[in-house]
């Protein structure tokens, strides 16, 4: 069943009262006055006649109005591109050829003389040979009736031959600047003229539909088989991917074919969030001349917004560049834009509607009160072939029949007159300017009010040694202005500057002027006289520069002729107090008078400026409006006030929906901290606290998502914080024009010795992979450590880290390790090298590939002196192909108020916004470093400190054993004759022993137990400090295939517990008598052995005790051998103090070789105090002896 049958036996279901509220619905369809009359054969007829290819679509929306929704699902199944179900909408056209054999002989068929449309054509009868079905159309035909009709374009070139041909035209081609003007025909200033301004971002099929428009005005057909480009093909690199430039299409020359007027089109460049403020300028400045322009354009008959009908929200660019563009116009252009959508199938684009009510863009509506909107699927310069020739078919007349009702909209609608615009625009620029330079003028009149009072103050003060004659001083805050150098300069066709007069000394435009090259370009100038100046001076006074005036004040004591001299220099020279205080209060009221008359204008330039911008500057007239309502507070005009404040109220609400349209959901869920622009939030992500280890997340994890894990490393003051934030901004989509900002991480007030971090924060990010980001983000925060909180925190706060890569739940690959610095460093600090060495200390070697420098606080440019500090501190980075570190920048002040210096902070945020790109596509690229290696490389480490531990704790157990036996072997000697007498004596000795001391720890959910692994028949901590994770010692590091290997016996498991307590070894005082001692020596032995007998056992009990102490140093010498072997970098701080100790112990074993090699690992660091200092080469260390009383 056709699709007019089906729309037919629809409406034959409905019952006569809602037939009666169908048709009242479709008044373009059904006149009132024949709605009486109207069957519902003739409906369906009128239905297809006026909707043609959305007569589906329309009868479906009416369904839903009338709630007829079981109707309107029955509808869902027809496909609205049959072809002989609707026909195109054009006078007098022949039905197309349904073959290839149709349009081959249509083509071979010269056009008749008499025809009188150039549409209509006549088709044979189908008797040709079939065989023609096996070739494609020729040339042949092309050079028949192709070359008939469009002989008279000879500026073309055949640029492909087949069904279509495809021609380049070649118009006339100007050049001025970036403005670019393609003339195609000769313009007859006799005939009307209709303008298209179009707006869009690259790849939405703007050029398409531009060579589509010049086509159809041509009067091009499908049965003509050739196809013409106006917009000419550039193969850009993707950085310049982005048209830059204006480019205007004038079509004259074809009035008499399907349109009775020529045509212009402006295709507005795709800038927006990645260009740069001067490109902005450049592009509106080039609308402003070519509105200007005597032979230019003067009136705009639409401002086409170009969209896929795919798309189901505006990206924050293209609202951007919509806005940038109509923003140049006043509020009357609203009924002049409409939505232009590309690649459409036909069918109502609900989702992209929805989209454009979201975003709030001002368009034409419709009598649904749905923007106007027109479809176009423009594949006319596809190759056809038998498989795609009805699909093309198709295409084409939805396009055709699209741009018929656009033309008409052209036709219908008046043009929004261009001189206007021009006047208003500049008119804007110019209050805006005169706003700004009022506000200056009036916080210097405040100034020299306050030194007037101070004066004041000072003479009743004085009065007596005024009446005596006595000298005497006032001490005020004297005004002055000063020039201040600003960010600027000339570049291309843009010079970003400040217009001041001399004269006056004021900044006549300043911030904004970023086109003119002088003064007199500027907008503020009229008729030769500035606008914006107290003076009114002419333009001659005024100079665009880089500097600027301020305001500022300066403590100077001034003497009564001082005073005298500066308010009453017009007056004889001696004059009372009276006169003098009269003089002051006088200057004063003028100066109050003064102020009240720049308050008045600068209010009824507010209002003016809220009556004629479509789009108001948000940000500029905002500052404006809460200055105004302070000064109008301080003179308690509640009039004013109460206007200001509704002004203000409407500006809040557009701000607040252009962000709640897009930031709702996050908005509503977060607090506000500060309102303005930006508004800045702070996120509340979930938080998790197990002991110094914090996981903050936001969202909610998709598994089947993609994640990169970022660490950072840094010092305390070096921006971490703030990158932070802008990753996650970045992460979610925030832009500079959203005029919002977010932070996730928490402020927190400290005392300075507490200025640091410490915590390990974990950031996980989800939920905004389809934000510029293809997946989610994990950022590892470290600690500014290595301060102020000693090695024991350092040691903690790698316990976190490794605590983070061992659980289930936690980080097991890392994309990048990212070095933090801000760019004015010239060498790294100690500190810095320390804690990055720590951190990196954690991974296997491969991960240098992963590491790179993250450089804040930049101005864009390459930072030499950072780079060369890198390098001279051998830290090990990947590098790039220039074989330097690779590094990005960032300047983050995109929280910063932008009511000042917004030029500044914006070219700041295009830093940022690179040097993110670049950075993401970083993590992208390169290939993450699993943590499996990482792991082996932490357990090493585990068991070399472990081990390390446990031997200090032995040998110190031995080197009290061999003082007791030292003090043994002394008493010994010192009762030798006792002995041989048998006499009763007893020796004083310091006896060592063990026993259980509690440590702090326990269970800490079901993540953490904190505790000491120790051996219960070695009776020693086989692993203390650090073993912060396991439950059970057979879980703990240093176990390995069942048995320890920290403890002296290398026993099981199972000998083994994890508690709260561990080993210590002491000793206390205690007397021995001879058979004590022999009891304790030679309990194995017969009581009558004699004393040498016994002296010999004790020396060879020592002499065991120091074989041991050196196999437990050569053990823990291979372990430091073998970890620098896997290991990116060996050395710590928390390997310093163990490495140190192996150096001394080596010393005193006089084994150099063992000595040099953990010296040769130690060598970075020197420890004074609890700090470290970095050396480097050639340096050395004196230990020097205090001196006398210190």
């Amino acid at each position: 069943m056709s699709a007019k049958e089906e729309l037919l036996k629809t409406l034959k279901e409905l019952a006569d009262e809602e037939f009666k509220d169908f048709k009242w619905m479709l008044p373009e369809a059904i006149p009132k006055n024949q709605q009486e009359n109207a069957d519902r054969m003739y409906t369906v007829d009128k239905i297809i006649q006026t909707f043609s290819h959305q007569s589906v679509e329309k009868v479906k929306k009416v369904l839903k109005k009338i709630n007829r929704n079981d109707l309107l699902k029955k509808l869902s199944s027809i496909n609205t591109e049959t072809q002989d179900v609707f026909p195109r909408r054009q006078s007098k056209a022949c039905s197309p050829p349904n073959t290839l054999v149709e349009a081959q002989l249509s083509l071979q068929t010269p056009t008749p003389p008499q025809t009188t449309s150039p549409r209509a054509t006549t088709l044979p009868a189908l008797s040709k040979s079939t065989s023609l079905l096996q070739s494609p159309l020729v040339d042949k035909a092309q050079t028949t009736n192709t070359s008939s009709k469009y002989d008279n374009i000879t500026c073309k070139v055949k640029i492909h031959s087949g069904s279509p041909a495809v021609y380049q035209l070649k118009p006339k081609k100007e050049n001025i600047g970036p403005l670019t003007r393609i003339t195609l025909g000769e313009k007859d200033p006799n005939k009307s003229n209709k303008t298209i301004l179009l707006v869009g971002e690259t790849g939405t099929g703007k050029s398409t539909l531009i060579n589509a428009l010049v086509n159809y005005a041509m009067g091009v057909e499908w049965e003509d088989d050739v196809w013409f480009k106006i917009v000419e093909e550039e193969k850009r690199s993707q950085s310049e991917s982005q048209t830059s430039e204006v480019i205007v299409y004038q079509i004259f020359g074809f009035e008499d074919k399907t349109l009775p007027y020529s045509l212009t089109i402006i295709n507005t460049p795709e800038y927006g969030s990645t260009a740069e403020i001067e490109q902005n300028a450049i592009v509106r400045q080039c609308l402003f001349k070519l509105f200007q322009s005597v032979n230019g354009v003067h009136e705009i008959n639409a401002v086409g917004l170009v969209m896929k009908a795919s798309e189901n929200q505006l990206s924050d660019r293209l609202r951007y560049i919509f806005n940038s563009v109509i923003s140049l116009f006043g509020k009357d252009i609203e009924k002049n834009s409409v939505a232009l959508f590309t690649h459409s199938d036909g069918l109502t684009p609900e989702n992209v509607l929805k989209a454009l009510e979201a975003a709030n863009i001002k368009c034409a509506k419709d009598e649904d009160n749905e923007p106007v909107h027109f479809m176009f699927n423009n594949r006319q310069s596809i190759q056809r072939t038998r498989k795609n020739i009805g699909a093309l078919k198709g295409a084409w007349d939805l396009t055709i029949d699209q741009i018929v009702l656009f033309t008409d909209f052209l036709k219908e609608n008046s043009p929004q007159k261009l001189e206007t615009t021009v006047e208003e625009s500049k008119l804007q620029t110019r209050l805006t300017a005169c706003i700004q330079n009022q506000k200056e003028i009036i916080r210097f009149i405040d100034l020299k009010q306050t030194e007037i009072q101070q004066t004041m103050e000072g003479l009743k003060k004085h009065e007596q040694e005024i009446k005596k004659n006595q000298e005497f001083t006032v001490e005020v805050d004297e005004v002055y202005k000063h020039k201040e150098p600003i960010g600027g300069g000339r570049r291309e066709l843009t010079y970003v500057g400040a217009v001041c007069c001399q004269l006056c000394k004021e900044n006549c435009h300043y911030p904004g002027c970023t086109v003119a090259g002088r003064p007199v370009d500027c907008e503020v100038m009229k008729d030769d006289c500035c606008t914006s100046c107290s003076g009114r001076c002419p333009v001659s006074n005024h100079v665009k520069v880089e500097w600027k005036y301020v305001s500022n004040t300066k403590k100077v004591k001034k003497t009564l002729n001082d005073m005298k001299e500066k308010y009453e220099k017009n007056n004889a020279g001696s004059e009372s107090k009276f006169s003098l205080l009269e003089t002051l209060q006088q200057k004063i009221e003028e100066l109050q008078k003064e102020k009240d008359q720049l308050l008045e204008k600068s209010f009824e330039h507010v209002v003016q400026l809220d009556q004629i911008a479509l789009k108001d500057d948000l940000m500029s007239t905002s500052v404006h409006l809460d200055f105004l309502i302070e000064k109008m507070k301080e003179k308690e005009d509640k009039e004013k006030e109460r206007k200001l404040e509704e002004m203000k109220s409407r500006l809040d609400d557009r701000t607040r929906r252009n962000t709640s349209s897009k930031y709702g959901n996050i908005i509503s869920t977060s607090d506000l901290i500060k309102s303005g622009f930006p508004a800045v939030y702070q996120l509340i992500p979930r938080k998790e606290k197990i002991e110094t280890l914090t996981r903050m997340t936001l969202g909610e994890k998709d598994p089947n998502k993609i994640n990169k894990t970022i660490l950072l490393v840094g010092e305390t003051g070096t921006g971490k914080s703030t990158l932070i934030n802008a990753l996650v901004n970045y992460a979610m989509g925030v832009k500079w024009e959203d005029d919002v900002w977010f932070k996730i991480v928490e402020d927190e007030k400290r005392s300075q010795t507490e200025s640091q971090t410490s915590d390990v924060i974990v950031y996980q990010i989800f939920g905004y992979e389809d934000k510029p980001l293809p997946y989610s983000l994990t950022i590892i925060d470290t600690p500014g450590y290595g301060d102020t909180t000693g090695i024991e925190h350092d040691v903690d706060i790698m316990e976190r880290l490794f605590n983070l890569f061992r659980s289930e739940d936690g980080v097991h690959e890392i994309n990048a390790v990212g070095l933090v610095l801000k760019a004015g460093v010239n060498r790294l600090s100690d500190r810095l090298r320390y804690i990055f060495d720590s951190v990196v200390s954690l991974f296997g070697k491969d991960m240098e590939k992963n590491i790179v420098a993250l450089i804040t606080h930049s101005n864009g440019r390459t930072p030499e002196n950072a780079l060369k500090a890198l390098e001279a501190a051998k830290i090990k980075f990947a590098r790039d192909e220039m074989n330097q570190p690779v590094h990005f920048l960032f300047d983050n002040c995109q929280n910063e108020d932008r009511t000042k210096e917004a030029e500044v902070l914006k070219h700041a945020d295009k830093t940022s916004m690179k040097g993110m790109s670049q950075f993401t596509d970083f993590l992208v690229k390169t290939a993450p470093q699993r943590l499996e290696k990482t792991i082996k490389v932490l357990n090493g480490r585990i068991r070399l400190t472990a081990c390390i531990n446990n031997l200090k704790e032995r040998i110190e157990l031995i080197s009290l054993k061999q003082t007791e036996m030292q003090q043994i072997q002394d008493g010994l000697k010192k009762y030798e004759r006792e002995m041989k007498n048998n006499e009763e004596f007893t020796i004083e000795v310091d006896e060592v022993y063990k026993e259980k001391e509690h440590i702090k720890g326990g269970r800490r959910k079901l993540v953490f137990y904190k505790g000491a692994v120790c051996c219960t028949v070695c009776k020693e901590n086989c692993h203390h400090p650090g073993c912060t994770v396991v439950w059970k010692p057979g879980h703990c590091e240093v176990m390995k295939d069942g048995r320890c290997t920290s403890c002296t016996g290398k026993c099981p498991a199972s000998d083994h517990v994890k508690e709260n307590w561990k080993y210590v070894t002491k000793t206390r005082r205690v007397k021995k008598t001879l058979e004590d001692v022999k009891a304790k020596y030679e309990k194995n032995k017969e009581e009558n052995k004699k004393q040498e007998s016994f002296l010999e056992s004790l020396q060879k009990e020592k002499e065991t005790l120091e074989a041991d102490k050196t196999a437990l140093l050569d053990e823990a010498y291979h372990h430091v051998v073998k970890l620098e072997q896997i290991a990116l970098n060996v050395v710590s701080l928390s390997t310093y103090v163990h490495l140190d100790f192996l150096i001394e112990e080596m010393e005193k074993k006089n084994d150099t070789e063992k000595d040099q090699v953990v010296l040769a690992v130690r060598q970075q660091y020197v420890a004074i105090g609890d700090q470290v200092v970095t050396l480097g080469d050639g340096d050395e260390v004196a230990v020097v002896p205090p001196v006398s009383g210190g």
